[in-house]
């Protein structure tokens, strides 16, 4: 039985076999002069290392680095019946360049379904690595993937899903503007609009509808998203929760309990007394008693309009958080009024005392 040799895989590295070891005009130096300097454009600097099995009519090839590996590869891609290339198989150590991503989503309770979603969409393939563990053992609410990605192609360094921002990390990522959310410049003096990436105007002043961030498309928001399988809840704007009424036992204090009859008419008697005792000191005291202590917030049990619940929410907001929340309002009507309202060109401060108005003057 013969076993095969298995591939030693090296990154940034090709393999040349020689269909017919034996030809020594076919041997290192036409691999070196003809296939990786005449056909791939390659210069002997750029090479870092040859490992050759010459009895076996194999050279492994490892490049200075990524970029003239890819050169490489590419040129050999496009031109795979090349007459240069007769007699040999070249191929790449890896036949897809994997590399890693490190996801960090700063709220632990987004799906994860919906993060590989939106990066599956730049890779070929995706594979969950687990979650990352800090040194206790607890989730740092960072995920690990393995990743082929598209050509041309890199999965947003952040993206948003709804208000929660995700970041994304990997080796050899090239700059990212973290404004318009496009690689190749950085947000310092970046002028594009971060709906639609074209410049002229802002983006609270942009005229094409406002994208989805799940599948960016227009004419619906994340929270109404179709192709999102779990809908949110839709959560009332109150502070705290409604209480319930419960019908609470009698307290006796310093007392046992009456366990007969007779203990339990001596006990009424003794309660009588107690309770004519109290009225009679609660008589003298009502003179001293303020107005005001009578009226105990009875305003905060009142029911508050839904426009009150929301400026009572969001006065106290930044700005940024304010726009947020805007950007996934449930109601797109309601949201397309609010943007209507805060105009073009408006301060922030502005914008966000027009909006806390319009909030005020719902029913």
């Amino acid at each position: 039985m013969v076993r095969r040799r298995r591939i030693s895989r090296v990154k940034n590295s090709v393999r040349v076999v020689a269909a017919d070891p034996l030809n020594v005009e076919k041997g290192l130096i036409y691999v070196v002069e003809v296939i990786l300097e005449e056909f791939g454009r390659v210069s002997k600097n750029e090479i870092l290392a040859i490992q050759d099995y010459p009895r076996r009519g194999i050279y492994d090839v490892t490049f200075e680095g990524e970029g003239v590996f890819h050169s490489f590869v590419r040129i050999l891609e496009e031109n795979p019946a090349d007459p240069r290339l007769s007699g040999f198989k070249v191929f790449p150590h890896f036949a897809e360049e994997e590399i890693f991503l490190v996801v960090k989503t700063y709220s632990p309770f987004v799906p994860l379904k919906e993060i590989e979603t939106v990066l599956g969409r730049y890779c070929k393939k995706l594979t969950f690595g687990g979650k990352i563990l800090n040194e206790l053992g607890i989730w740092t609410s960072k995920y690990r993937f393995k990743a082929v990605l598209e050509k041309g192609m890199y999965p947003p360094a952040r993206f948003r899903l709804g208000t929660v921002n995700i970041d994304c990390f990997f080796s050899g990522m090239p700059e990212f503007c973290r404004r318009c959310k496009q690689y190749g410049h950085l947000a310092d003096g970046c002028v594009l609009c971060q709906n639609c990436g074209i410049t002229g105007h802002e983006f609270k002043s942009c005229p094409l509808p406002r994208k989805c961030n799940f599948c960016f498309q227009g004419g619906h928001l994340y929270a109404a998203c179709p192709k999102r399988k779990v809908k949110p809840k839709e959560v009332d704007v109150t502070v705290g929760k409604s209480l319930m009424q419960v019908e609470m036992a009698p307290i006796f204090h310093n007392e046992e309990e009456p366990t007969d009859q007779a203990s339990q008419s001596e006990f009424k008697v003794k309660r009588a007394k107690e309770k004519k005792r109290e009225e009679k000191k609660r008589k003298k005291e009502e003179t001293g008693v303020s107005s005001s202590a009578e009226s105990v917030d009875f305003g905060l049990i009142k029911t508050l309009s839904r426009g009150e619940k929301l400026y009572c929410f969001f006065k106290d907001k930044s700005y940024d958080e304010l726009m947020e929340a805007l950007d996934t309002w449930p109601d797109a009507e309601e949201q397309q009024d609010i943007l209507k309202k805060c105009g073009i060109g408006r301060a922030d401060r502005e914008v966000k005392r027009v909006v806390l108005k319009y909030f005020r003057d719902l029913m």
